[in-house]
């Protein structure tokens, strides 16, 4: 009977992943699917999915939902004042013509304001200045997207509404993901530097000298901000790792946003002004979180269904097989399946992984081990999943495949998604 129950909890597991990956149902549809087939099948009845899975589940992660917002409310005012285009033409100006410091310096811009942004819209924003510029002074577009696909990746790793999520899918400590996140999201900065420097040595960049139409973007910055509000994205990220409280330190982040950015006290002298542009930026942020905080929701519901002592205790004797207990056995087995994150995989937390990652951590797996291994995939995913909305926008921007980029940046991706495994096993698993 056991076995019965856990392969039907399989079987609905890969039915609706397939349809996901597959694009045949919304991610959001797929997981909500998900949870309630794996609680019929586990032995939950109606009313204890209404109860349990829907009600409960709902706002099971309603913390993640909360940073979310008000890190989105961050990267809206960093984008209303003008902050994140002047961080991005700055480090144009001080590059000068040289591609391999233009494209660096361009990395590090868009890895610390990815600290702070969410959503396509704030992407697509920060991609249509580097883009232009990075093609004027002679970057291909498939190296110009890779570019500003991994600095992305990159950021979002120190992105603090990021760090409460991963908290919240297993109940980790937050020091436990700022411990594996800050090597980790280290390493991913060598190999993006990595990535400019291999690609601007052994490019030709006399091929699109040429294209010169978008020179003007390179012009020097209208209305400049001062140069201490350039702070403002980091400023949260470097106050959690102080030990500040998440939500504190991104009010903190928004304020210093709205006041430094305009010369002197010119902002305090205008405190109903001030304070319209912190309100917009909350209504904004709202726009700009709502597609993740709506798949938070059947996450939700998906990890209240998986924590349900009947369907842990049926899948508990499958998985211990399948799970390596030696840990050099289990970093390499993940390793090398940290790209089934890609195609909204079974890695992926932000779809079917976060189900898988919540049996695991419900039959008695060290949840601080796998929930940063599961984060490390994510590593992958998040600069190279085809799947991605910023992908697919970027590869069409540029006149790119989408499938190329994903070539190009996946090697440097894997390797900072294997140092995420190694170094989860070795604070966690050992």
């Amino acid at each position: 009977m056991e076995l019965l129950a856990a392969t039907g909890i399989i079987i609905v597991f890969a039915v609706f992943g397939v349809l996901m990956m597959t694009e045949n149902l919304p991610t959001f549809v797929a997981l909500g699917g998900m949870a309630i087939g794996i609680g019929l099948v586990g032995g939950m009845g109606v009313n204890q999915i209404v109860d349990v899975v829907i009600f409960e589940g709902s706002t099971e992660l309603a913390t993640a939902f909360t940073a979310v917002f008000f890190g989105a409310a961050l990267g809206a005012i960093i984008e209303q004042t003008g902050i994140a285009e002047n961080m991005v033409k700055s480090a144009a100006e001080l590059g000068g013509d040289s591609p391999f410091i233009v494209g660096l310096l361009l990395y590090l811009a868009v890895a610390a304001i990815a600290t702070s942004i969410s959503g396509l819209g704030a992407f697509i924003m920060i991609a249509t200045i580097v883009f232009p510029i990075m093609v004027s002074i002679g970057f291909t577009r498939k190296l110009a997207a890779g570019t500003v696909l991994l600095a992305y990746g990159n950021g979002v790793m120190f992105n603090p509404a990021n760090w409460v999520f991963y908290t919240e899918v297993t109940g980790i400590n937050l020091d436990d993901v700022i411990i594996w996140a800050v090597p980790t999201g280290v390493v991913a900065l060598l190999l993006g530097v990595s990535y400019v420097t291999y690609y601007t040595r052994t490019s030709n960049f006399q091929e699109t000298w040429a294209e010169e139409e978008n020179a003007d973007e390179r012009s020097t910055i209208n209305s400049r901000v001062p140069t201490y509000s350039l702070l403002s994205p980091v400023i949260p990220v470097v106050l959690v790792i102080a030990g500040v409280e998440v939500l504190t330190a991104f009010i903190i982040g928004i304020l210093f946003a709205a006041i430094t950015s305009k010369p002197g006290i010119e902002a305090l002298k205008q405190p109903k002004t001030l304070f319209n542009q912190v309100t917009r930026a909350f209504h904004d942020g709202i726009s700009n979180a709502a597609p993740a905080i709506a798949l938070m929701v059947t996450i939700g519901w998906l990890l209240k269904a998986v924590f349900y002592e009947g369907v842990s205790a049926t899948m508990e004797p499958l998985l211990s097989i399948l799970i390596p207990e030696n840990m050099l056995m289990y970093a390499v087995v993940f390793i090398v399946l940290a790209p089934l994150a890609l195609y909204r995989g079974p890695l992926n937390l932000w779809g079917l992984g976060s189900g898988i990652i919540g049996v695991l951590a419900a039959i008695g797996i060290n949840p601080a081990l796998i929930t940063t291994t599961a984060v490390s995939a994510l590593r992958v995913q998040a600069p190279a999943d085809p799947t991605n909305t910023h992908n697919a926008w970027a590869s069409d921007e540029l006149d790119v495949n989408v499938n190329a980029l994903t070539k190009s940046v996946l090697p440097f991706a894997w390797v900072t998604a294997g140092a995420g495994v190694v170094f989860s096993v070795v604070i966690f698993g050992i």
